[in-house]
C-alpha cells in the first residue's frame, strides 16, 4: 500500500443522469455498472484504498439508493459518508455541498465517478504542496473536441484558459483542493453550478492558485457506450502491474 504523506478525504462525484449511456446501462447509475464483474466505484475505491485514502464522500443524486445500499457505511476498510441532493447540483454544486462534510483543516480529493485516471497521488500530492496550490487537477492529452475540458498551461504548470483548438491538455476528473479550499468551497451557496463552466473561470478571475499535474497512464471515461465496453480490458491491463 502507498501511504500518502498528509491526510486527505475523498469526494467521488456520482449523481450525475448517465443519459449517454443507458441504451447498455439503463438499471443502475452510470457509477454503478459493471465493469470485469463488479460496479465500475469499486475500482476506484480500490484504487484510493492502494493508496492510502480511508474516508470517502459520495456526492449522490440519481438513484442514489442503489450507492448506499451496495456500499453502506465501509468498504474495505474505507469509511464512508454521503452528501445527497435532492435534484441535480452539477459538478461546482455536488462539490460545494460535500465539501462541508470533509471537515476542518482537511484536504480533498475530488473525482469524477465515471472515470479511471490511476495517477500517483503521493507525487501528485508532493507537487500540489510543493507549488503551493489552492487546487491541482491531473490532466491527460487528448486531442477529441468538445467532450473534455481544455486547460492551458504556463512554464511554471499554473493554469490558464484555454480553448479545444489551442490545448491538447484536458481535466483527468481527479482534482486536490487544500484545506483553505475546501472552506472556500464550503462556504459558497448550494446551487446548481459546474466546475468546468462556472467555478474554474471565477477561481481564475479570483487569483486562487490552480496547476496541473501530468502523468502519463491510462484514462478510462465509461461516458459512452464505446468506452465503457473498452474499460475492462484497460482497468485490467493498470492493475496486472501493480
Amino acid at each position: 500500500m502507498t501511504i500518502l504523506p498528509h491526510d486527505l478525504t475523498a469526494i467521488i462525484l456520482v449523481g450525475g443522469l448517465g443519459k449517454r449511456l443507458r441504451s447498455v446501462v439503463s438499471d443502475v447509475p452510470k457509477p454503478m455498472a459493471s465493469v470485469n464483474g463488479r460496479p465500475f466505484l469499486e475500482h476506484q475505491l480500490a484504487f484510493l484504498a492502494q493508496s492510502g485514502v480511508t474516508k470517502v464522500i459520495f456526492a449522490v443524486g440519481y438513484m442514489a439508493n442503489i450507492v448506499e445500499r451496495h456500499f453502506g457505511k465501509s468498504w474495505n476498510g474505507i469509511q464512508i459518508l454521503y452528501s445527497r441532493e435532492k435534484k441535480p447540483l452539477g459538478t461546482g454544486g455536488a462539490m460545494i455541498k460535500a465539501a462541508r462534510l470533509v471537515g476542518d483543516g482537511t484536504s480533498a480529493l475530488i473525482m469524477n465517478g465515471d472515470t479511471y485516471f490511476p495517477v500517483s497521488l503521493t507525487k501528485m500530492l508532493h507537487d500540489h504542496i510543493t507549488t503551493n496550490a489552492s487546487i491541482s487537477i491531473a490532466m491527460f492529452e487528448s486531442t477529441e473536441p468538445g467532450r473534455y475540458s481544455p486547460f492551458g498551461v504556463a512554464a511554471n504548470m499554473q493554469i490558464v484558459t484555454a480553448s479545444d483548438e489551442s490545448s491538447r491538455l484536458k481535466s483527468g476528473g481527479v482534482y486536490i483542493f487544500s484545506s483553505d479550499m475546501v472552506a472556500n468551497l464550503s462556504k459558497r451557496q448550494v446551487v446548481k453550478t459546474s466546475f468546468e463552466t462556472d467555478l474554474t473561470p471565477a477561481f481564475l478571475i479570483e487569483n486562487i492558485t490552480m496547476t496541473a499535474y501530468l502523468e502519463h497512464c491510462p484514462f478510462v471515461d465509461i461516458g459512452v457506450p464505446s468506452d465503457y465496453v473498452k474499460a475492462g480490458k484497460i482497468i485490467e491491463s493498470v492493475t496486472s502491474v501493480r
